[in-house]
């Protein structure tokens, strides 16, 4: 047996089942390390790099008395100031929930304050949509009224239409208000929604009763609108309420003139298969064939012209 593990052997007897390697040059350092059943030695096997040595042990009071050491586990990061904080976290959102759905709360209620924000939500967007004028005649009354926001150029009716604002405009509706009403340029509610393309006001208006034929202060009616603006649902919405597919406006255009000025080709044939009459003039004499062939080929006037030919208005009546 080499000295240094007699020595050892001797002075340290619960350490006699280690296994020791003899050392043949300048020692390192050795470092024991005591762990929860295990003796862990680091020592010098002769070469410039360090071996380990693994024995099992019964005591834990073993260990050398230079250079000790406590072997502890690696840091897996539970019980970690974070993970508290993680935890915590997690019990007050189950708390704020559990607090929000305790028993003994009824639904109803909970709808109600729903429908209540709803309606204070559209109140205040409605007063954002104001002007000066409108806002000086809501102060003047001490419980606001929405049928008495009213101006030359701007209805109560078609401030809702071009917002949104069906319920506003169904209570409006229930207390008498004509639908039908029209600002200083002779447009109603649903000639403003159609300028702004809304579909689903539009419907609901025309289901209420607004009338497709009213025309503004230049002749124009809904129809005209809904061909100019190219909103080819609104068209066939319009001619299924028996929009007058002929009307003309003041200068004597129709929907057709304006739809092959417009250079819309499907719109010309939907109005062409709804019974639009192609031989009708404008007050310039002009028919909306003649008006196809100003535009040149760049403008798809053979299509057009094509068109008006190929689908005469008595074919489909």
């Amino acid at each position: 047996m080499a000295v240094s593990s007699w020595i050892i052997a001797t002075r340290f007897p619960l350490m006699g089942h280690l296994q020791f390697s003899p050392v043949v040059s300048t020692p390192l350092p050795t470092l024991s390390f005591q762990a929860r059943d295990k003796s862990v030695k680091l020592g010098s096997s002769g070469g410039s790099f360090p071996r380990l040595c693994v024995g099992n042990s019964s005591s834990s009071t073993a260990s050398l008395n230079t250079h000790q050491g406590i072997w502890e586990d690696p840091d897996d990061g539970s019980g970690s100031e974070y993970e508290e904080e993680e935890e915590e976290e997690e019990e007050e959102m189950e708390e704020n929930d559990e607090s929000g759905f305790q028993e003994g709360n009824d639904v109803g209620i909970i709808d109600k304050y729903a429908r209540n924000q709803y309606e204070e939500d559209l109140v205040k967007e409605v007063e954002q949509l104001l002007g000066p004028e409108e806002k000086a005649i809501l102060q003047q009354n001490a419980s606001p009224n929405l049928r008495k926001i009213s101006t030359a150029k701007w209805k109560p009716l078609q401030t809702l239409a071009l917002s949104l604002q069906i319920p506003f405009m169904d209570k409006l509706l229930e207390d008498g208000l004509n639908i039908d009403e029209v600002d200083k340029d002779g447009h109603t509610a649903l000639h403003k929604a159609i300028m702004g393309k809304k579909e689903a006001v539009i419907s609901h208006l025309l289901r209420k009763g607004a009338s497709p034929h009213v025309k503004d202060k230049d002749g124009a009616t809904p129809l005209h609108y809904a061909v100019h603006v190219g909103a080819m649902q609104t068209v066939k919405l319009l001619l299924k309420y028996n929009a007058d597919v002929n009307v003309d406006d003041r200068d004597g255009w129709t929907p057709l003139h304006i739809a092959v000025q417009s250079r819309n080709r499907d719109i010309a044939k939907v109005l062409l298969i709804n019974g639009a009459d192609k031989t009708r003039k404008n007050k310039d004499g002009k028919t909306a064939l003649d008006l196809s062939l100003c535009y040149g080929r760049d403008f798809k006037s053979y299509d057009l012209a094509k068109l008006l030919k190929i689908l005469p208005a008595d074919r489909y009546l």
